[in-house]
Formats: structure tokens, sequence, C-alpha cells
């Protein structure tokens, strides 16, 4: 059930962080934003993957 909570949050994350970078995107230059989007997509996608690796334990 925890492999199930993370895989889901993390996709939900995933998903506005996505809406975050396209916003962030349609204004020129690199800024606080941007690296703020990009952790946030690193953080859904370390969520993804632990979740995955529960799934796969006995």
């Amino acid at each position: 059930m925890k492999s199930h909570l993370f895989i889901a949050m993390g996709l939900t994350l995933g998903l506005i962080f996505l809406f975050q970078g396209l916003e962030a995107v349609k204004v020129p230059g690199l800024g606080f934003k941007e690296l703020y989007v990009l952790g946030g997509f690193i953080f859904a996608s370390l969520l993804v993957r632990q979740g995955l690796k529960d799934r796969k334990r006995p």
C-alpha cells in the first residue's frame, strides 16, 4: 500500500511541477523559479522510483 501511495504522490507532484514549469518557460531567462521546478521534478521522480522499488519487493 505504501508503494502505491508513493507512486501516486510522485505522479501528482510531477504533474503540478509540469504546469509550473510551463509557466516558468514563458518568462525569458533562468532564475529561482526554474530551479524550484527542477527540484520538484527530482523529488517527484525519487518518490516514484522508491514506490516502484517497494512494489517489486516480495
